[in-house]
């Protein structure tokens, strides 16, 4: 019995296994679901989270919070990994999967409890999936891809389970947003590209939000004595400096005769002039320079009634270029008038304690603003958050333009459908696949809870309703014919506080994001049912801190308890331009 003595792992090394490697598992997934529960719906509330360096996050968002907070279980992480993976896939219902994937965690346990295997509990909830999925694309309704009406809605929707709902009162953000949007999809290829919207923030009044079918730029103009304004602009894009060049590295020029300096100066001076001849020869009235203007070149530009702005970032030079048309030049001797933009009006306006450039009124724009205003920076940041969301969820329609309701209905619809197919299965699969039909009604279960409403009764009700409309059709016509035909449905107005018809209230959601919910979180939940053998190594300390990035790429290294990013020194890619907080 010696073997009994031996150690098999080194120092450091920590093991569970079995049935308790299991239990800690689905235990750290539902701990997860718990902190973000919550969130869910009109009615959830928000968190407030402080990093080690004092900054303070206030969000309804499950992703951004999940992101920030530090998890040292593996299972938790995987909860936390799946939530940005349907961030990242289809930017809404980071809270929803998180919630499904906890409540099939539940689900799991109950079955464990009655002893049915872990492989079992897996079948069932893949079978309980392909139900769920192949139930919910015959009940989604199609729409067109350019149908205003119905991405209002959709914005509407997304927006009013935000944290910031009271600033979108009155459809006037949904509004902007799809006007926005509208303005540069291309509807025949189903295609947006969302990094072509610039969001810029400013603390104001929120009804002060605004669309600009242009560009700002958060600079000023170079000099007071260039034009304010500029009609008809014929913009060009620099990427260079106006200024004297300079030697990469140190250079030395020996003058021996002081006539030689002069000429030195007077050679360094016309090659700047011929700089600032090529650009006023374009034809353009306002340049837009990634570099510096000399003064000299600043003073010419007065002069001929030019507006200037210097040292714009590299992301601002190419929204330019897709909102104005324009070509982002390099070389001052190739310019030509295929290289200049337009837009109707360059300007300069305060916008709350800054001066900012306005390029308006582009024709065909394919890039575009909006100009946030919230009362402080905090909700700044989860406004931003919050446009971008119902962005993405606008992208997802135009994408594939079918759409579910909302507030819990079709979960609840789909929970009924899944546990009537149930009975097509014997033994304890059919036990397993109703357990996940449970799981799906979590979901307006959660909305109702948050909305303070009586889940017990509300569950009750909710099933009552569906199975009721049901009843009689199911006698006549089989469960795939009424499927198509049902058109009632209900879900929880939690508004009201109270049983609806989502479809009446204008209550919807892309498809796209429903399905990605449901894969996601069946997926993640399968994969830890499959985990019996838990190994962790703990990391070596060498003054390094584990942490969390904004796209979710969580790692180790020295400093990482600092301001920091990963990007090249030059500050190239000011991108992923939207992971931002």
């Amino acid at each position: 019995m010696e073997h009994k003595n031996m150690q098999l792992f080194g120092n450091g090394v920590k093991r569970t296994y079995g049935t308790e490697a299991r239990r800690y598992n689905l235990l750290a997934a539902r701990l997860i679901a718990d902190l973000v529960k919550g969130f869910l719906g009109p009615r959830g509330l928000e968190k407030m989270f402080i990093d080690i360096l004092g900054e303070m996050t206030v969000t309804k968002d499950g992703a951004t919070f999940l992101r920030k907070i530090d998890v040292e279980h593996p299972a938790a992480k995987v909860i936390i990994e799946a939530s940005n993976a349907v961030d990242n896939a289809v930017g809404d219902g980071t809270t929803s999967v998180v919630v499904l994937a906890g409540a099939l965690v539940e689900k799991a346990e109950e079955l464990l409890e009655m002893g049915i295997s872990p492989q079992r509990i897996s079948d069932g909830y893949y079978n309980g999936l392909q139900m769920a999925i192949e139930i919910i694309r015959e009940v989604a309704i199609e729409s067109t891809n350019h149908d205003k009406e119905i991405m209002k809605y959709l914005a509407d929707t997304c927006l009013r389970s935000k944290a910031v709902s009271h600033l979108t009162q009155d459809m006037m953000i949904p509004n902007l947003v799809v006007d926005g949007i509208c303005s540069i999809a291309d509807f025949s290829k189903s295609y947006i590209e969302v990094d072509d919207i610039k969001i810029e923030e400013k603390i104001g009044s929120s009804s002060e939000t605004e669309l600009i079918h242009g560009i700002v730029v958060d600079k000023t103009i170079d000099e007071l004595s260039m034009p304010k304004i500029v009609e008809n602009a014929k913009i060009l894009l620099l990427d260079n400096d106006i200024q004297d060049e300079r030697t990469k590295t140190d250079a030395e020029i020996r003058i021996s005769d002081p006539g030689e300096m002069a000429q030195f100066l007077d050679s360094k001076t016309r090659n700047l002039l011929q700089k600032i001849q090529y650009v006023i020869e374009s034809g353009a009235n306002v340049i837009f320079s990634r570099g510096g203007i000399d003064p000299l070149a600043l003073n010419h530009f007065s002069k001929n009634m030019m507006l200037t702005v210097r040292r714009v970032k590299e992301n601002d030079l190419l929204w330019l270029a897709k909102a104005t048309g324009a070509k982002v030049v390099r070389d001052f001797d190739t310019i030509s008038g295929n290289d200049i933009g337009y837009a109707a009006k360059v300007y300069e306006r305060i916008v709350g304690d800054d001066r900012m450039v306005f390029v308006d009124g582009c024709t065909n724009p394919k890039s575009i603003t909006f100009l946030l205003r919230a009362s402080s920076k905090k909700i700044l940041d989860e406004f931003h958050r919050t446009v971008l969301d119902c962005i993405y969820v606008l992208r997802n329609f135009i994408m594939n333009p079918k759409i579910v309701p909302g507030g819990g209905a079709v979960e609840a619809f789909v929970a009924m459908a899944v546990r009537e197919r149930s009975y097509l299965y014997s033994g304890k699969e059919q036990i397993v696949i109703q357990k996940f039909a449970e799981a799906l009604e979590e979901i307006p279960l959660t909305i109702a809870r948050n909305a303070g409403m009586n889940t017990i009764d509300i569950g009750t009700h909710l099933r009552e309703k569906i199975y009721s409309q049901s009843s009689l059709k199911q006698k006549k016509r089989r469960n795939r014919d009424y499927i198509k035909n049902n058109r009632d449905w209900y879900g929880i107005n939690a508004i009201e506080r109270k049983i609806d018809n989502m479809l009446n209230l204008h209550v919807m959601e892309p498809l796209m994001v429903k399905e990605q919910i449901l894969v996601t979180a069946t997926e993640s939940i399968i994969l830890l049912m499959r985990v019996d053998d838990v190994v962790m190594k703990k990391p070596v300390d060498t003054h390094g801190h584990t942490h969390t990035h904004l796209d979710g790429t969580t790692h180790y290294h020295k400093g990482g308890d600092k301001p920091h990013d990963h990007f090249d020194r030059l500050g190239k890619q000011q991108r992923p331009m939207h992971h931002y907080y």
